[in-house]
């Protein structure tokens, strides 16, 4: 019996995931832009969801430095992550950092720092929020949400960003960050700022199996978080100690991720009510600060779960709450009138079945005759 419903759960709620065509997958787009800000030409890495060009939905941002190196992996992680939603399906910018990668993603020395004159990571950071940010927002559907990512180097500009800019990005992943640049530079600022109480949103660090120079900082990077908590800063750390400072991008992308979209998921093995669903996509709807309604498929797939493990309140409910916000939806109407027939509500059925064939606009001659076959 319980390799019959875990079968069943599978085929009703996973199928979509399970057949995933070439043109589902991630677009990649190679994209130059004229810096106003660094005086020269730099190039950035646009992977698009899969389905981006079909639709007309807007998406979350995830920008990435190294953008050309760690896009692809990154870009498939989230994709996976979203296919079973884990996460949000996402635009993923990567900036290309090959040519001037120090200078653009660690903090100018001290004793090289201009008055009110931004340089080296700072520069880079302004480059990033007023030329890339405006940029991709102009060209590409976008909501108001964005991730900032960066290993070594670039988790040392990732910081920065949160320390320097905190609320420009919702979220900010720090892998092996290089927290030893300039005599810990950065340690002071980020205790000045935790001190103040300025940083928000979620945070994400990790470390790997590393020398010294990396392991100490990162460790005093943790423990200044555990002395100045927020309640507007959510931090998880992680130590990968099977992995060395290369290898360890891919897993500490996906548990990062798991971490900013904590929440996210449905979760798995459990039927979910209307009140559930509601209450699941309100919250998501509320993170991306946008409108988000239960998809019909999904709707449908709970209903008929419901259905199966006869609770006829719970399932009619939301089936009649998929057919009322998808009136259209062939799929929405025949599954409240085979729930009517399994709960043997045959008066339910009949004006289901009739209201479908008054309501629904281009029936095919064999939808016509399969709605008309449901109640004789």
């Amino acid at each position: 019996m319980r390799k019959i419903l875990h079968g069943f759960i599978l085929l009703l709620l996973c199928s979509p995931c399970c057949g995933w065509a070439a043109a589902d997958q991630t677009e990649v787009r190679a994209v130059s832009i004229k810096s106003a800000v660094l005086a020269e030409q730099r190039e950035l890495v646009v992977y698009l969801p899969a389905g981006y060009q079909q639709s007309n939905e807007r998406y979350p941002v995830f920008y990435l430095t190294d953008g050309d190196i760690q896009g692809p992996h990154t870009a498939g992680t989230i994709d996976y992550l979203a296919k079973f939603e884990q996460m949000p399906p996402m635009i993923v910018v990567g900036i290309v950092n090959r040519q001037h990668r120090e200078r653009d993603l660690t903090l100018t020395p001290k004793d090289q720092q201009k008055p009110n004159q931004p340089q080296n990571a700072d520069q880079f950071l302004a480059f990033v929020e007023n030329e890339v940010i405006p940029y991709v927002k102009q060209n590409y559907r976008t909501l108001d949400y964005q991730v900032l990512s960066g290993t070594s180097h670039g988790g040392q500009f990732a910081i920065n960003a949160l320390v320097k800019r905190p609320g420009l990005f919702n979220a900010i992943i720090a892998i092996s960050p290089s927290l030893y640049w300039d005599n810990n530079q950065l340690l002071g600022l980020t205790e000045q700022a935790l001190k103040q109480q300025r940083l928000q949103g979620r945070l994400f660090v990790s470390i790997a199996n590393e020398e010294p120079t990396m392991t100490a900082p990162y460790q005093q990077f943790v423990d200044l978080l555990g002395r100045f908590p927020s309640d507007n800063l959510v931090v998880a750390s992680q130590t990968f100690s099977d992995e060395t400072h290369n290898t360890t991008v891919l897993q500490g992308q996906y548990v990062a991720l798991k971490h900013v979209f904590a929440g996210w998921a449905i979760p798995e093995g459990q039927p979910q009510t209307l009140a559930d669903l509601q209450a699941k996509f309100a919250s998501r709807a509320k993170l991306l600060k946008t409108d988000l309604m239960i998809p019909e498929d999904k709707a449908n797939g709970y209903g008929q779960w419901l259905q199966y493990l006869n609770r006829p309140q719970d399932a009619l409910v939301l089936l009649q709450w998929n057919r009322t916000n998808y009136p259209q939806s062939f799929h929405a109407h025949t599954a409240l009138i085979n729930a009517y027939l399994h709960f043997k509500m045959a008066a339910e059925a009949k004006a289901a079945q009739k209201d479908a064939l008054q309501s629904l606009k281009g029936l095919s001659t064999d939808q016509k005759a399969q709605l008309e076959a449901l109640v004789i």
